[in-house]
């Protein structure tokens, strides 16, 4: 006789919440581009599902439930990671078999986790930290409420054919990425031209080594990055690394704007 299966009770999540911590001194902004989740019973792995998700849980009696928050690393939604930044979201389920049990994750960033710069580059102050490198176009700020993210500001790239097609700037803020640990550069962004993120080593003694990492399709909503930066630094040793974004208004497109918000340099201490 083949044993009675078990029925499981269901868990249904739709999507996280952010808490900012504010014993520590983190990002302003509480945005994020979580899309999936990592899920443990008992500290045993469950699965990994996109959001939302309901999934079935073997449960006897009661049990710890830990969801672990994952973001698309480098754009790549075919590449989805636990994000080492967000804390887990743990509850205590019990068993109800043939239920679905729905449940509201909150996560927050590790107070280990430090930021750089302390308040992330917002925009707010009409300053963008940019400067251009090649192209015809400087990378501004707007103030205009319909293209802002939060805050009183935005930075914004405005293309136009035939001119002006290309913008390529660096940030003036150089980064200190320390090597051998998670790092990321996390911005916020909205965009109907393409855009692409770079990074240079800067070495004293004047060796410099510059890649460009990512590419950004068009969005016409504000969405989140998270551009992984710990690979770069390992095969380019750099006493500081400088930002670089440029933006190309593709053959045949008469004009394109690119938005950015909240740049910032995440790892941890």
């Amino acid at each position: 006789m083949n044993p009675k299966e078990m029925t499981p009770t269901y868990v249904h999540i739709d999507s996280f919440s952010f808490k900012r911590d504010s014993s520590v001194s983190l990002s302003l902004s509480n945005s994020h581009q979580i899309n999936s989740v990592w899920v443990y019973y008992n500290d045993n792995p469950i699965g990994v599902y996109d959001l939302p998700a309901t999934f079935p849980v073997n449960a006897t009696g009661s049990g710890k439930i830990s969801v672990y928050p994952g973001v698309p690393v480098s754009g790549l939604n075919s590449f989805l990671a636990r994000y080492p930044f967000y804390a887990a979201d743990t509850f205590t389920l019990t068993a109800q078999p043939g239920t679905i049990v729905a449940h509201k994750p909150v996560t927050h960033y590790f107070s280990n986790t430090r930021i750089y710069p302390q308040t992330s580059i917002n925009f707010d102050f009409n300053i963008t930290s940019f400067t251009r490198s090649d192209g015809t176009v400087d990378m501004g700020v707007t103030n205009d409420s319909t293209q802002v993210f939060e805050g009183l500001g935005s930075a914004i790239i405005s293309l136009k054919a035939p001119k002006d097609t290309l913008s390529e700037s660096y940030c003036t803020i150089d980064f200190s990425i320390p090597a051998n640990t998670a790092a990321y550069i996390e911005l916020n962004y909205k965009n109907t031209a393409p855009f692409y993120l770079g990074l240079r080593s800067n070495l004293s003694g004047g060796i410099v080594y510059k890649r460009y990492l990512s590419g950004i399709y068009p969005s016409d909503h504000w969405q989140k990055f998270y551009l992984a930066v710990k690979d770069f630094v390992a095969q380019y040793t750099g006493d500081t690394y400088t930002l670089f974004i440029k933006a190309d208004l593709p053959a045949g497109q008469e004009s394109g704007t690119v938005l950015l918000d909240n740049i910032q340099l995440v790892y941890f201490d």
